[in-house]
């Protein structure tokens, strides 16, 4: 199953694009399952359509819904109290599915999840994704290294199932008087958020377009979200400009694209009518956007060995780059985002190198 998730800061244009792509994938043969994500949707609008958290087929191939993160989120939430069942863990039981917070990112890990069980049900080829705004979406990929640093702060756990000694000398909670019951749990969800991001990256076929108009090209946004999102693994394989072509300069045109680098991605510079109407009109501009063609293959993302990793960065900085070791872990800082990374190699004692080659960073273990 693919996965597409136009994000941008416009919602009007972001839902219209996704909508105009899931009716264009569908009349084209693909069994598409349209979500809208986030507490205001539109897709429901755009179509004068009833929508929920239950999947609504609307046509042989096609089925939408739209989905509260609180209310994903919370689900989860109760499947995992259960098991908490001892030590500090138990205490958190009293906490309801009511009384979770709203946070930064949370629209992006509720699109994960929903992501994944779609892919279990083998009911669908295309999973388009309305939002969330590119800095929820870059907030929810960062939170596995937010709860790994916080696990091995508070408890001394390392990444993988033990704990290094390090690790126990600098934890707050000394790991001795701490049963594994009442961490692993919290482990555990820490481990389920990773295996989420890996199934998001660009080797499993996902892609994220950003949905933005002229005037946003031109601000330093755009390319902060391209840096981010290719630090955490994921492809930004078009920027989607719902405007006429003479909109767009031809400056702007060189700065993305191809002639700007390999890494960067491809500029799709069309009108796209916003007002509700039904499918078949929506299915009839989806194919005028992409100009009765498909919606675009997934080019094949470069895998390296076990040991080596390829990140495509558009528009890195090298000066700007900071790569480190820690506990056996590769710490990647650009700015004010920061990756940490597993290579196998480095337990076993290898030596990290690192090169940039264009707009790519790799890194790998010899």
């Amino acid at each position: 199953m693919r996965l597409l998730i136009f994000s941008g800061h416009t919602m009007l244009q972001r839902s219209a694009a996704a909508l105009a792509t899931a009716c264009h994938a569908a009349r084209r043969g693909q069994r598409v399952l349209l979500a809208s994500f986030g507490p205001s949707h539109l897709i429901g609008a755009l179509l004068g359509q009833n929508l929920g958290p239950r999947p609504l087929e609307l046509e042989p191939n096609l089925a939408a819904l739209e989905i509260g993160p609180l209310d994903e989120l919370g689900s989860r939430w109760d499947l995992l109290r259960p098991t908490l069942r001892s030590g500090l863990a138990a205490r958190l039981r009293d906490i309801t599915s009511d009384e979770l917070p709203s946070f930064p990112g949370m629209d992006a890990i509720s699109t994960l999840m929903v992501a994944e069980r779609a892919r279990q049900t083998g009911r669908f080829d295309l999973l388009i994704i309305d939002g969330p705004a590119p800095d929820d979406l870059i907030r929810g990929l960062a939170l596995s290294d937010t709860m790994r640093w916080l696990l091995r702060l508070v408890f001394g756990l390392d990444r993988g199932p033990g704990r290094s000694r390090t690790s126990q000398d600098a934890a707050i909670v000394p790991g001795a008087i701490i049963p594994s019951s009442t961490t692993a749990p919290l482990q555990d969800l820490r481990v389920e958020f990773e295996e989420y991001r890996n199934r998001f990256d660009a080797s499993t076929g996902a892609r994220v377009r950003l949905v933005m108009s002229p005037e946003e090209l031109h601000l330093p946004p755009v390319r902060d979200n391209l840096v981010a999102l290719g630090l955490y693994g994921i492809a930004v394989d078009e920027i989607i400009v719902p405007a006429e072509p003479a909109d767009v300069s031809l400056e702007t045109r060189h700065t993305f694209g191809p002639e700007g680098g390999p890494a960067r991605p491809t500029l799709h510079i069309s009108p796209l009518p916003t007002s509700p109407t039904d499918r078949d009109t929506w299915a009839l501009r989806g194919a005028a956007f992409y100009r009765d063609g498909d919606i675009g293959t997934p080019a094949p993302h470069p895998h390296g060995a076990e040991r080596e990793v390829r990140l495509s960065i558009p528009f890195l900085d090298a000066k700007a780059l900071d790569i480190a070791v820690a506990n056996e872990e590769v710490a990647v800082r650009i700015g004010q985002l920061r990756r940490h990374l597993l290579l196998p190699g480095l337990i076993e004692g290898g030596r990290l190198r690192a090169r940039v080659e264009g707009e790519v960073l790799r890194l790998w273990v010899e």
